[in-house]
């Protein structure tokens, strides 16, 4: 056992079943923030040949230009609502207030978007009158992870339940 292991086991809150894992986020998924962009280069309707314009809590509008292509859960990184997380599928345009999160094959984006979104990473945030989270922060937290078909299986539950709350 190396020295990351043992720091690792030192940390773990509580027991997962034997097939789960324990990683590092930053180990699991790649965090990027996006690109800065004026204001005044954003709309607020869509146009031909425009895409979508992630912010920190979402679709902030739409621009001529792209520097995403994709299926991305997006963790916002700046103001009261940061750590709030959104999912952007196809091309798109991220701001420096979005962190787009890259998943690697044997991650289900779905459970990503539902499992960083329960982290409430909001707890990490800077508590400044302007709060914000620094992937450096994010790529620390400790989080356990099931196999891919445990992922799926945990999605599948979870929409199947929200679907029938929405029926009530």
């Amino acid at each position: 056992m190396d020295g990351i292991e043992r720091c690792i086991d030192a940390e773990i809150p509580f027991d997962v079943p034997e097939s789960w894992s324990w990683s590092r986020i930053g180990a699991m998924f790649l965090l990027q923030a996006g690109k800065n962009i004026k204001g005044s280069e954003i709309c607020d309707h869509s146009f031909p040949g425009s895409v979508p314009c992630y912010g920190g809590n979402g679709i902030r509008g739409y621009v001529g230009i792209a520097n995403r292509d994709g299926d991305y859960p997006i963790i916002g990184r700046q103001g009261a609502l940061c750590g709030n997380v959104n999912r952007a599928s196809g091309t798109f345009y991220a701001t420096e207030h979005a962190v787009c999160v890259e998943t690697f094959s044997a991650t289900n984006v779905s459970w990503a978007c539902v499992f960083l979104e329960a982290l409430n990473l909001n707890q990490y945030a800077t508590a400044t009158a302007q709060p914000g989270l620094a992937v450096s922060k994010i790529n620390t937290v400790l989080i356990p992870i099931p196999p891919i078909d445990e992922q799926q299986r945990i999605v599948d539950r979870l929409y199947g339940l929200i679907k029938q709350i929405e029926k009530l």
